[in-house]
């Protein structure tokens, strides 16, 4: 899915938001406004939005020598998961489908993210994983993702944020069939993405291999990954998505991907039939159909 003009403003946004981060110098933050927007007027909108971002944030964190601005908000979002991991787990439990309520929980999840929402908001996170057995999800979705994981050998999850990585945990316990997993994580840190040690922290070392896909794009934008990585992706029996930047980046692909997430976009909901706070279960590419609208999101 490429990007467009409404895409702008949400990445200046961004900008602003690391850099008040790292610094308090409004003239250096001006300064380097000025070189984010230099950029996008420069820049052609013909990639997903992860590529543009990843190109943004490359400018801020090299400027103003920080290598993970995102570092502490990540590490309350791990946190505050694990906190909340307790429960969920009870709940998936004593649920009459545990499976599906697992998936209800990992898009529950897919709330710690700060590059949609920098600021933290203890509110919308505890009522986003409150709501998760409430949600209708649509069952054939979930029935046929589970019908493929029963038969799967291998599995590659792609991991999106840090603290989500915690129900990316407890989905994969709750896998059907005992494959072998690889969880996939960024190569180095952008907004709140997970990497190898985010994903350690939350304990997904214990039920999967963590794989780098080798760039920083926050997304799975295929051209720009390592050749490992494009092999895993390749020739796993099961790909699942986790959030919103890998289902931008990943529009095209010839495979089958599942896709887990919340929609907090407006543009990329018009753009692909859903509307804010809609939670999507869908599957496209390769012989899967192509699941849009409310066909596919509650």
């Amino acid at each position: 899915m490429i990007s467009c003009i409404d895409c702008i403003p949400c990445f200046v946004r961004q900008a602003l938001d690391a850099c008040r981060m790292i610094t308090a110098d409004e003239a250096l933050i001006q300064s380097l406004l000025s070189r984010v927007l230099a950029l996008l007027s420069e820049r052609k909108l013909d990639v997903p939005p992860p590529v543009i971002v990843a190109e943004i944030h490359r400018l801020i964190r090299a400027e103003l020598g920080k290598d993970d601005p995102y570092e502490a908000l990540k590490k309350r979002s791990t946190e505050k998961a694990l906190e909340l991991s307790e429960s969920a787990t009870k709940m998936i439990a004593q649920s009459k489908d545990p499976f599906a309520a697992v998936v209800r929980f990992a898009i529950a999840g897919n709330i710690l993210d700060f590059g949609a929402k920098t600021q933290w908001d203890e509110k919308r996170v505890l009522h986003s994983f409150y709501q998760a057995l409430d949600k209708n999800i649509p069952q054939d979705k979930t029935d046929a993702l589970r019908c493929r994981l029963e038969k799967a050998n291998t599995v590659l999850v792609l991991g999106d944020n840090a603290g989500e990585a915690v129900f990316d945990r407890i989905l994969i316990e709750n896998f059907p069939g005992q494959p072998k997993v690889n969880y996939a994580v960024k190569g180095s840190a952008v907004i709140n993405d997970v990497t190898a040690k985010d994903a350690l922290d939350a304990g997904v070392g214990a039920v999967a291999d963590i794989l780098p896909n080798g760039t920083d794009i926050p997304g799975t934008w295929l051209e720009s990954c390592s050749p490992e990585f494009r092999r895993v992706f390749d020739s796993a029996d099961v790909v699942i998505s986790k959030g919103q930047g890998n289902f931008e980046s990943l529009g095209e692909t010839n495979r089958e991907v599942f896709f887990l997430l919340q929609i907090k976009c407006e543009s990329l909901g018009k753009r692909n039939g859903y509307s804010v706070g809609d939670w999507v279960v869908a599957s496209r590419g390769g012989q899967a159909n192509t699941l849009t609208g409310k066909d596919a999101a509650v």
